[in-house]
């Protein structure tokens, strides 16, 4: 998508919030339309146009006034005038125009805050509010785990771990039980579901074993605790990027023959991190449906994120009662990057930039192949980045071949070991 008109700062007092967010200088900026986020779902708006609701441009508007006040002194008095860059009357004029532009830019803000394509934050949220309770803003969430707690020596009567008991976990993230969780007479062990306590992102990621203190314990008897699973669930507040596209499909959600862009909306509905939703209806079986999620920056999901789709796609009232729903996480390609590259002699002396860039390049094309499921692994747009990025030439050792088409349900993602090999072979001759 493209945006014609390049964000404004407008001077208002610090007391003001008109619309946008209030810089430390006490100005607003305002942006006309979405941020760009390459990971976000944007497809669809592209076929919506640009629109502007006032023009702008304060050279635009200062030469129609001083041509308008030229004309009219001509009609009054008889006598063609040129207001001269120094005249007072100019001047004046000037902080007319200084004022009309900055009502012209809150006018057009303000238009374009009641269009999907353009508005964020408050004025998406009461955009989104036309279809109802279904399209509000998914909050953050938190990261689930399971916990199992051992007791260091049976016990002759059931010992319960009671609900809302603290476990400690890296970089001071704390977990709580969820229920409370009785090990019977006898037994040494027993599992319970926990939560962060802390919403986002930031409890995601603990391997089994990684939370393993108990903060809160008072009972005479002693007990341990690990989890069993890696912990995930957890996400931020939807961005307004992937609310957006929720929005635009939220018109499908109301159909109840099951179409694909329904069970699309209710999936990406089940977690905020849910940047993709595969929906791939099993040509032989009549009434089978298959989802699969993929979360932000690529990341394949765990059995809670899947277990949150399945909830949201399978409810009485969203789905047609002879449809077989089945969530799964998206298969996996693994490959290596093995690639050499050079450097043209005509900017030897950019050389160290260029390798910069051209390794960033790198890192940024094997994200973009791990963001969407069913996206064909690519080396093409590999050369495509790393020559934008300042190169002459690079060989593409492995992946060989360079371009594999992947299935409906593939994701190409590069493998944790051995690491990508980049390496600059030099300069040639242009």
């Amino acid at each position: 998508m493209k945006f014609a008109n390049p964000s404004v700062v407008i001077p208002l007092p610090p007391s003001s919030n008109g619309g946008g967010s209030i810089n430390p200088g006490g100005a607003i900026i305002i942006t006309p339309g979405p941020s760009t986020d390459p990971s976000a779902p944007l497809y669809g708006l592209q076929w919506v146009p640009d629109v502007d609701f006032a023009v702008k441009d304060p050279t635009v508007i200062v030469s129609e006034v001083v041509a308008d006040y030229e004309a009219a002194f001509l009609a009054l008095t008889g006598v063609a005038k040129t207001l001269a860059p120094g005249d007072p009357v100019r001047l004046f004029l000037l902080v007319v125009c200084h004022w009309l532009s900055q009502q012209r830019t809150i006018i057009d803000f303000t238009g374009k805050e009641n269009l999907l394509k353009y508005a964020r934050g408050d004025y998406l949220d009461n955009l989104a509010a036309l279809y109802g309770q279904r399209t509000e803003r998914q909050p953050a969430s938190y990261a689930v785990t399971t916990l199992e707690f051992t007791l260091a020596a049976q016990l002759s009567f059931n010992a319960t771990i009671p609900k809302g008991t603290l476990v400690q976990a890296p970089n001071a993230v704390v977990f709580q039980t969820l229920a409370d969780l009785v090990i019977k007479a006898g037994d040494l062990v027993g599992d319970v579901s926990g939560a962060a306590m802390v919403a986002g992102q930031i409890g995601n990621g603990f391997l089994p074993g990684q939370i393993n203190g108990v903060i809160n314990w008072n009972q005479p008897w002693a007990v341990s605790v690990t989890n069993t699973i890696v912990t995930a669930g957890g996400s931020d507040e939807e961005t307004d990027e992937q609310y957006r596209y929720r929005v635009w499909l939220a018109i499908e959600s109301f159909a109840t023959c099951g179409p694909h862009d329904a069970y699309e909306f209710w999936a990406l509905s089940a977690n905020p991190d849910i940047i993709q939703a595969v929906v791939y209806s099993a040509p032989n079986i009549a009434g089978e449906v298959w989802i699969y999620p993929l979360l932000k920056d690529g990341q394949i999901p765990t059995q809670p994120v899947l277990d949150q789709v399945y909830t949201a796609c399978s409810a009485n009232t969203r789905r047609p009662v002879s449809d077989f729903v089945s969530v799964y996480a998206p298969t996996a390609v693994s490959y290596s990057l093995n690639m050499n590259y050079w450097i043209s002699k005509e900017n030897e002396v950019l050389s160290d930039t260029i390798q910069a860039n051209v390794r960033a390049a790198v890192d940024d094309w094997i994200l973009w192949q791990r963001s969407y499921v069913s996206r064909d692994l690519n080396g093409g747009e590999l050369t495509k980045r790393c020559l934008e990025a300042g190169a002459k030439r690079i060989v593409i050792n492995t992946p060989s071949p360079s371009f594999q088409a992947m299935a409906y349900n593939q994701l190409a993602v590069h493998s944790v070991t051995p690491a990508p090999v980049v390496s600059f072979q030099g300069l040639e001759d242009p």
